[in-house]
């Protein structure tokens, strides 16, 4: 009621003046002492908000000045104005409740950018003798609010860093810039990037790697190209920069590290190859980076220059053109580590006037050097190349290749084939290694051939389905002349995958082909009794003449029987047949044909160009575009999505749909 009445006065007031056009004796200056907007306080009463914008001394006779307005029908305007004026004060408190200091207010600094500790020494008196105060008490572990004046903050973190220069101790710096920039928040990012390059540029990796892991989300440069390579790659100041304008799209050739840095320098090579070219008197790559920019903006996008958005854009621009430049290099590196899958390299601006110019005067340049710097590009180490076959199934066909193509001798081929087949032991495929590489021996070692196969089961009874793929009638020939050999070597098979003895059955292999002579056991009472009778002799001579020559009719047999029919290798494997029926969920009724091209896509990795798997299919008479179609016809209910799905020139799976049409029994 108080409050309501006062306002009526001093509506009233306000009213008579204007009357009589007269100017009040006393003004009341309200002044913002604060450069950032300050956050809003929870509400409060009336009276303690005058409690805190009144000093206590002045309450008694504030509160005398309202029990005259209560008491008597006579108000002293002039008395209670005078006295409200002389009483109203707005101060800036600094100090918070846990500081000790005394002091009632911080002077004001206007918001300014704060480049180096030296600001301090163009401040006044008496934000100088402020900061010192602010200094000391930061450094005894007290904060003092500054009420939004942060110029304090900036000077007291550069302050910092040069005290860190004398004493280098990290944990001491860490400490203190945590502080700083967790009570002002504008500070944080500074205290993040500061510190970090202050690390480096005193070799401390260790603590440098410790703080930029612990404050990822504050360094605004810890994603960019060029400062997370700068150490690894050795970038000069010019090479980060540019790698700091591009963006790589991580994709699964680049996510593997040492593809990834194969990538960034070959990009920089091709860089500074296009610099190279550039190099005279009136031009340079830069001067032409920023012409085929300024070229787009204004004829594409249509912006002024000089503009906003001529600015913004020109940037956008000229990090897109960097863009283009770094996905020919990743493509020219994939050719290199046999990835037949290309990125879609296509400019984005594809006007005339636009493309001629950039193509006559990077492109055309571009394509020249990638070719010829492939020699510059190494050989993956072993890891790598166990990544790169997991996500290509089919890229151990080119290194197969050369080793059939140099072929020396049986021992060094199985070696290599073995090497090869652990650089793609995370590859669904790698079976079909050793399964070709026994192919190939069928003619030049029969033994070696065995031994390959015999790998062959021994991966393939390891992989998701057993194939158990048979020898063609022609291999069948080159390898068993004999049925005798056949009926042993599945034998050899068959205790293989019961026993799982590997050196074993590759021992006996070695043994399959040696010669099988008649054991002789000499009675010397029948030589006694042949000596006797001569004739018994003859008898004797004949019958072992006999056995030889069953032999021989047997081999003709076995070599006739071979021209009309394929022998088929018998192995039992019964557990996992029963297994590959049930695999999948049978509510979902897929036929045989379905299931075969999923297992397909199974081992490769759920990604197949679609060139291979029309191949399959048309050797089965099938369409391509119409399996497709049942298969996610069949599967899109269980989904409520599609399962297939196209990819530039591949059909792609997502592991967690395929893990949901499994039988989970």
């Amino acid at each position: 009621m108080t409050f309501f009445i006062i306002l009526v006065i001093l509506f009233f007031i306000i009213a008579i003046s204007k009357n009589q056009k007269k100017t009040p004796k006393n003004k009341v200056t309200f002044k913002n002492t604060n450069s950032y907007p300050i956050k809003a306080q929870s509400e409060k009463s009336y009276s303690e908000k005058r409690n805190e914008i009144i000093p206590s001394q002045s309450k008694n006779e504030i509160d005398s000045v309202e029990s005259k307005v209560k008491d008597d029908s006579i108000i002293d305007v002039s008395d209670l104005m005078n006295t409200l004026i002389s009483n109203i004060k707005i101060t800036s408190e600094y100090s918070s409740s846990n500081s000790p200091s005394s002091y009632s207010s911080v002077p004001y600094w206007p918001h300014q950018y704060v480049y180096s500790y030296d600001e301090i020494n163009y401040a006044t008196k008496e934000q100088q003798g402020f900061y010192d105060k602010f200094k000391t008490e930061f450094l005894k572990g007290n904060i003092l609010s500054l009420n939004g004046n942060t110029n304090y903050a900036f000077i007291l973190l550069f302050d910092l860093l040069n005290d860190f220069e004398v004493h280098k101790d990290y944990k001491k710096i860490e400490h203190q810039l945590e502080m700083l920039g967790n009570t002002f928040s504008r500070t944080k990012s500074y205290c993040v990037s500061f510190l970090l390059k202050k690390l480096e540029e005193y070799n401390m990796d260790d603590e440098a790697e410790h703080f930029r892991e612990k404050n990822q989300q504050y360094d605004y440069d810890y994603w960019k190209l060029g400062r997370k390579y700068k150490k690894k790659l050795n970038l000069s100041n010019a090479q980060e920069e540019i790698l700091n304008r591009i963006w790589l799209q991580n994709n699964v050739f680049n996510d593997i590290e040492f593809c990834k840095t194969e990538i960034l320098k070959q990009f920089l090579r091709a860089v500074e190859s296009l610099q190279d070219n550039y190099v005279s008197n009136d031009n340079s790559f830069d001067n032409l980076m920023d012409e085929l920019s300024d070229l787009v903006v204004r004829k594409y996008y249509r912006y002024r220059k000089g503009s906003q958005n001529y600015k913004y854009t020109f940037d956008s621009v000229k990090g897109e053109i960097y863009g283009h430049i770094l996905k020919l290099c990743e493509n020219n590196v994939r050719v290199v580590y046999s990835n037949k899958r290309k990125l879609t390299a296509e400019f984005n601006y594809s006007a005339p006037e636009i493309y001629t110019s950039y193509y006559e005067k990077v492109i055309s340049k571009l394509d020249v050097f990638l070719i010829d710097d492939q020699k510059n590009i190494p050989s993956p180490d072993t890891e790598t190349e166990k990544l790169l076959n997991e996500s290509n199934t089919t890229r151990w066909k080119s290194k197969f290749e050369i080793i059939t193509q140099t072929y020396t001798n049986t021992e060094d081929f199985e070696n290599q084939i073995i090497r090869l087949a652990e650089e793609n032991i995370k590859n669904p495929s790698v079976e079909n290694i050793f399964y070709e590489a026994s192919k190939f021996m069928a003619k030049l070692d029969k033994s070696s051939s065995l031994k390959l196969y015999i790998y062959y089961i021994d991966f393939d009874l390891k992989s998701s389905k057993f194939d158990n793929k048979q020898m063609n009638k022609t291999i069948q020939k080159s390898l068993f002349k004999t049925n005798e050999q056949l009926v042993e070597f599945e034998g050899i098979l068959n205790d293989f995958i019961k026993d799982k003895q590997l050196e074993n059955a590759l021992k006996k292999v070695s043994y399959l082909y040696e010669p099988k002579r008649k054991k002789i056991v000499i009675d010397r009472n029948s030589i006694q009794e042949v000596q006797k009778q001569h004739s018994g002799t003859v008898n004797l001579l004949n019958e072992y003449l006999h056995d030889e020559l069953e032999d021989e009719v047997k081999t003709s047999d076995f070599k006739e029987e071979n021209e009309t029919e394929e022998i088929q290798i018998h192995i039992n494997n019964d557990d996992n047949t029963e297994s590959a029926i049930s695999r999948f969920n049978s509510d979902l009724h897929l036929s045989e044909l379905q299931k075969e091209v999923l297992e397909i896509f199974e081992k490769s990795s759920f990604s197949i160009s679609q060139n291979e798997l029309e191949e399959v299919l048309k050797s089965k008479n099938q369409m391509m575009s119409s399996v497709i179609d049942s298969i996610n016809e069949s599967c899109y209910e269980t989904l409520d999505d599609v399962l297939i799905e196209e990819e530039d020139d591949y059909f792609t799976i997502f592991p967690d749909y395929y893990k949901k049409l499994l039988n989970n029994d």
